[in-house]
């Protein structure tokens, strides 16, 4: 006899799943969340993406992919566009995706680094965590070096750090009810700290 046709695309699954946790959390969603909401049996579950340890893995993973880092492509691909209107564009898309009706608020990565300090939470999901923020950081440095003022108490590195802090603080107000319009505003106040060679 043949076998039964999955009764799930691992695609669309793997998505669910990252919805569950974006709104609950890690520690709060439970392998019976995972299995009612994705409509399969715990067997299944495990046969598809192993454990929920696993799983929350690939949902980072799937996340990065498909939501934060095409949002960068602003920086990384070649343009004539000025320095601080990529730099916009990019927080601007970053925004937009914050506050997207059809995902949960905020940004999973902000939501999960907060929670990372727990013991239950998965060591390799930090790393791969931190390992993007990294290269996040490292890239706005490096435009930041080509294009920007840079002086003894303004490196790139402290203002890239700058505005990744507060995208990150953006990310949790909008999650707290913040709108689109005032998160740019808070943008366009980070942005307008720094200065470009052009303007000087």
């Amino acid at each position: 006899m043949a076998g039964r046709k999955r009764s799930f695309d691992r695609d669309i699954a793997l998505d669910k799943a990252m919805r569950i946790f974006w709104n609950n959390g890690y520690a709060a969603t439970s392998v019976a969340n995972l299995t009612s909401e994705l409509g399969i049996n715990t067997p299944s579950l495990y046969a598809a993406f192993g454990n929920k340890e696993q799983l929350f893995k690939e949902v980072i993973a799937h996340y990065i992919t498909q939501y934060s880092e095409p949002c960068y492509r602003h920086l990384i691909e070649p343009s004539d566009v000025p320095f601080m209107e990529r730099l916009r564009a990019c927080f601007y898309e970053l925004i937009q995706e914050f506050s997207d009706a059809d995902t949960p608020l905020g940004c999973l990565l902000v939501k999960s680094a907060n929670e990372s300090d727990s013991v239950a939470f998965p060591e390799e999901a930090t790393v791969y965590i931190k390992q993007f923020g990294l290269k996040t950081q490292n890239l706005i440095t490096t435009l930041i070096e080509s294009e920007g003022v840079i002086t003894e108490s303004a490196t790139a590195e402290l203002q890239a750090k700058y505005l990744l802090s507060v995208l990150y603080g953006i990310s949790t107000q909008v999650r707290a009810g913040e709108s689109r319009q005032v998160a740019e505003s808070i943008m366009d106040y980070a942005l307008n700290t720094l200065q470009t060679r052009s303007a000087q």
